[in-house]
């Protein structure tokens, strides 16, 4: 395993723009003007440069350091405007990274003649990562649907894209009109330089619901810089926030997990007030599940570890470390108020009256300023989205072996409020993306048994556990607290019956701290939404179940898109289960107990 470097704050993207290629083939050229073609994808390219070197500059401190931005053509290479496109970008200084529909050698015969086979070669030679997908010529319908396939990889890895194309409709499966149209309803503009002299250039847009419309370079560059650029609507903004963190060295995070072992009835092993080191605990959690599948090869492994995993790192522990402060928090301020009613009622005792009074005013100050702090340090908030960000960038792991990224989220309209699309973390994320680009591999049979096997057996098995552990748990956390909660307010109707006929100050105190005790028990329940947590894990066992079911028939035979469509539906099934997550606490900020 390739060991991370290590960072004393969270590392930032490089800013990085990706440019995907569609066009025709060189039958599909016959009336152009190659001189001219050339020299309108040239002014393509430059101006899609200068935007970003102009974000760049005004968001210098949200993007690393690490040099000029990257600017990367993802090309297929087909022989025709693939090529070009791909020659004028490593002239313009644009790195290549290839998606190609066969294995390169079988690829080859895609080629009419020596010099565009040669072009050909020279170009995977200079291409700093090549995915060579395993389409087969076996029927003429695989064929088709082996350059759909890659059409639809150079999608899921641009941010624009050029199309080289006479405006004809698609006259087959996976040519430059399906793949356009494909682009628009998946909102990736589209610079479309028609295929036939002059050449002139159109930016097309288009959205979730077909058609499109047409717009200038300006608008082009406006649209780039909203998918570039910093903005959240969201308050408050946590991105400065979250690039100036640091590894925490203590906590006292661990009442949470001490009151829910306690309420779970487990044995209580709270891990202690100590914070494991983020970089050591990542690294072995990634260890652990690169090693349950040991033929899966370690270049691809190493690719992603280096990509990815200094990010999840610093997402993953800064997130467990606030959900610890914030949980922890409301469970020391109800229990605090239950204790400050009973330290309240000790005065009309005769002795220490004073030390009573002054442990009630002591708990009732620590709660307001536990509740300040949490508020002003934004516990809640940093929890939330720091692990939304973690669990987009672990489903990486499993997305980035098939060239794959996150599926969009889908989030409903009555739940726009906190619309992650919008937030910091979003923008974030997609940094990442688009700074990591394709891993290289060649996918072929043995790759994807061994990605089979890694997605079943790890993956969505490992997510099934965990919520099987899960769901039993917090299932007993939310019925113990309810059962003594209400055994708090039956012991309080005994303490009041009680007293009218035995009149005893006790009976007084138990009768105003039971009922104060039950409704803290009741608080933390309501606040800390213990059943709703066991059944989201009920549900997502369930649905994980039927993935691996689907994966694991014994007549299933692997494929890129097979494969690719049921690790594309896990991460769909995680991340909207994330999001209910986020949408169901992102409103429960600490309050002062009442």
């Amino acid at each position: 395993m390739v060991m991370m470097k290590k960072t004393g704050t969270p590392p930032k993207a490089r800013l990085a723009v990706r440019v995907g290629v569609t066009g025709h083939r060189l039958n599909g050229l016959d009336n152009a003007d190659i001189v001219a073609l050339r020299t309108r994808i040239k002014e393509v390219l430059k101006h899609i440069r200068g935007v970003a070197l102009e974000v760049k500059s005004s968001f210098e401190s949200l993007y690393s350091d690490g040099g000029p931005p990257v600017l990367r053509v993802i090309s297929p290479l087909a022989e025709g405007a693939d090529i070009i496109v791909a020659e004028e970008a490593l002239a313009e200084g644009f790195e290549l990274q290839c998606a190609l529909p066969f294995a390169r050698q079988e690829y080859e015969k895609d080629f009419t003649d020596g010099d565009s086979l040669g072009r050909y070669r020279t170009l995977l030679g200079a291409a700093t990562s090549i995915l060579e997908l395993d389409g087969s010529r076996s029927t003429t319908d695989l064929e088709n649907e082996a350059y759909e396939t890659v059409g639809r990889m150079v999608l899921a890895q641009s941010d624009v894209l050029i199309a080289v194309w006479d405006g004809e409709d698609a006259k087959g499966k996976g040519g430059t009109g399906q793949i356009v149209k494909e682009a628009l309803l998946g909102e990736i503009p589209v610079v479309w330089i028609n295929s036939g002299t002059p050449h002139g250039i159109m930016v097309l847009m288009g959205g979730e619901y077909e058609g499109f419309r047409k717009v200038s370079l300006r608008e082009l560059e406006l649209r780039l810089k909203r998918v570039l650029k910093p903005e959240h609507p969201k308050k408050p903004d946590l991105s400065r926030t979250y690039f100036e963190e640091k590894q925490p060295t203590w906590t006292w995070g661990f009442v949470f997990e001490g009151f829910c072992d306690i309420f779970a009835l487990d044995r209580v092993d709270t891990g202690g007030a100590r914070v494991e080191d983020f970089n050591e605990a990542a690294e072995a959690e990634w260890q652990k599940a690169w090693d349950s599948c040991p033929d899966f090869p370690q270049s691809v492994k190493d690719q992603i570890n280096n990509k990815f995993l200094a990010h999840y790192t610093w997402a993953d522990g800064l997130a467990n470390y606030y959900s610890n402060i914030y949980r922890s928090s409301f469970v020391a301020n109800y229990l605090m108020a239950g204790l400050a009613v009973f330290f309240a009622l000790l005065p009309a005792l005769p002795s220490f009256e004073n030390l009573w009074i002054l442990c009630e005013l002591a708990l009732i100050v620590l709660i307001i300023l536990i509740t300040a702090v949490g508020n002003l340090r934004h516990w809640h908030e940093r929890w939330i989205d720091y692990r939304l960000l973690s669990e987009q960038i672990r489903h990486l792991r499993f997305l980035a072996p098939l060239g794959l990224t996150t599926p969009a989220f889908r989030v409903p309209a009555h739940d726009t409020y906190g619309d992650p699309r919008s937030s910091w973390v979003n923008w974030h994320y997609r940094g990442i993306v688009r700074e990591a680009g394709m891993v290289g591999a060649r996918i072929d049979g043995e790759y994807l048994a061994s990605y089979r096997e890694f997605l079943s057996r790890q993956e969505i098995s490992a997510q099934i556990a965990y919520h099987k552990r899960n769901s039993p748990r917090f299932h007993r956390i939310h019925h113990n607290l309810h059962l003594i909660g209400g055994g708090l307010f039956v012991l309080t109707l005994i303490a009041c019956l009680a007293h009218l006929y035995v009149h005893d100050y006790m009976l007084t105190v138990l009768a105003a701290v039971l009922p104060a005790f039950g409704a803290a028990l009741y608080g933390i329940r309501t606040q800390g939404e213990f059943e709703l947590i066991a059944k989201r894990s009920d549900a997502m066992s369930a649905h994980l179940e039927n993935l691996r079911d689907e994966i694991d028939k014994p007549d299933f035979e692997p494929s890129y898109r097979l494969l690719g469509q049921i690790a594309e539906s896990t991460a769909e099934v995680m991340s909207s289960e994330t999001l209910d997550w986020r949408i169901v606490f992102q409103s429960k900020r600490l309050v002062l107990p009442g």
